[in-house]
């Protein structure tokens, strides 16, 4: 039980916990803000929880969840307000170049990381040996089998929406080819240009 309280669970606590924060005051961020800080946030709660050894087994087969569905569908709905007014195309794999599509897609696997994040450090804080094991099972356990794979699919995203690369199996190839390049394959943003506000 010693590794429950190992640094490397608490950076991992400490990772998740700074995740479910950002979200929380998401409304106060300009996309391209929202964007940048996420990459820097998810990739550490990545590597940290890959860090984290799973607990041989969990005591409760259903650990006690914290983030219903109306704080979930509030979340969404908050994260996707602020993707969806940004003006702008991105190629994302296998998806329509919508923009309700696209804000709905992120919207959905942002929010899913933070249902299991907080999920998971509130368990663990609620500081008995039980529920902190339990804690820390059920979300490595989610991570190897589901939620791992969504955080990275989510920062592909996001990256091909930011710097408008293309992805191939051996690097990142920048669209230098065109000086004028095709309306679909626009970066995200861009540095000379500012974020429209809302014409009410």
């Amino acid at each position: 039980m010693e590794d429950l309280k190992g640094i490397q669970v608490k950076e991992y606590i400490t990772a998740a916990r700074d995740y479910c924060a950002f979200i929380d005051e998401a409304a106060s961020f300009k996309p391209v803000e929202l964007f940048e800080s996420l990459q820097n946030l998810l990739a550490q709660v990545y590597s940290k929880t890959a860090l984290i050894r799973k607990p041989k087994y969990c005591y409760e087969d259903l650990p006690q969840k914290f983030v219903q569905d109306t704080e979930y569908a509030l979340i969404h709905d908050r994260l996707q307000g602020i993707i969806v007014k940004f003006n702008g195309t991105g190629s994302l794999k296998g998806k329509s170049n919508s923009m309700d599509i696209i804000s709905f897609s992120l919207a959905e696997a942002l929010t899913d990381i933070y249902q299991e994040l907080k999920d998971s450090y509130k368990l663990y804080e609620v500081g008995l040996t039980q529920a902190m094991n339990d804690a820390i099972w059920s979300s490595r356990d989610n991570f190897e089998k589901q939620w791992g794979l969504q955080l990275i699919e989510t920062l592909q995203s996001m990256h091909q929406l930011l710097y408008g690369h293309k992805l191939t199996t051996s690097q990142l190839e920048f669209d230098e080819d065109n000086d004028e390049p095709e309306e679909k394959d626009e970066s995200w943003f861009s540095e000379e240009d500012d974020i429209p506000n809302d014409e009410e």
